[in-house]
């Protein structure tokens, strides 16, 4: 049985979407923790990118950390200070629509002022940030059935910048498909394209295949 959107599937939007990618070559900040106090007040300095960086980036199969985890935040607290709750919770944030980087940053000094650790680093945090090189790919999107191709096909870069870094970075309160997807009236797929989650994924292949699960409900 088709979806009740099937027949949307080669309708064209109002503006097409324009496809970019992006990647994320890291900068050394200079800032360094070796304690939880440290990591805080650290923190609190670090530019929205270094959030991006150390929250999001991850999401890159090529950005190691294990898979329990999310961030590297999460494993500089069990690998080095052997916080193991401070790691759980740091590694749960929610990194979901609307937020942003400056809502992970508040939620995490939220949670570490709980806590009052005295163990000492034997290697620090090292806070690193990133300057985005962005470019275009010359996909044009102007169908559903379009989209759906794109997904498939485009490059992680492209898959990341349009449905992580854009929007938590604050440039759109909703990733760039739900946006797109709302321009044609398609609120339902759109709505739920923006409850992913991208802070929970450490692998870009199962993000993308949960981004194809939505669209393929919706449209075939």
């Amino acid at each position: 049985m088709r979806s009740s959107l099937f027949s949307k599937l080669d309708e064209k939007a109002p503006v097409p979407l324009e496809i970019r990618a992006a990647y994320y070559p890291p900068i050394y900040t200079g800032i360094r923790a070796y304690t939880l106090q440290e990591f805080i007040e650290g923190l609190k300095k670090a530019n929205g990118l270094s959030i991006f960086y150390h929250v999001f980036h991850p999401v890159f199969t090529s950005h190691i950390i294990p898979d329990d985890l999310h961030n590297d935040f999460a494993f500089w607290f069990r690998t080095q200070l052997e916080e193991e709750d401070i790691a759980d919770m740091v590694s749960d944030i929610s990194g979901g629509e609307p937020r942003t980087v400056e809502d992970v940053r508040k939620d995490i000094i939220n949670i570490l002022s709980q806590f009052s650790a005295s163990r000492v680093a034997r290697y620090p945090f090292s806070f690193l940030s990133c300057t985005p090189i962005v470019y275009d790919t010359g996909i044009r999107v102007e169908t559903p059935g379009q989209l759906l191709d794109s997904v498939s096909t485009m490059t992680a870069r492209g898959l990341v910048y349009h449905f992580v870094f854009r929007r938590v970075m604050g440039y759109t309160t909703k990733n760039d498909f739900s946006n797109w997807l709302e321009s044609m009236g398609l609120n339902g797929p759109a709505n739920e394209l923006s409850k992913i989650d991208p802070q929970t994924y450490t692998d870009e292949t199962k993000l993308r295949r949960d981004i194809l699960l939505v669209l393929e409900r919706w449209f075939l």
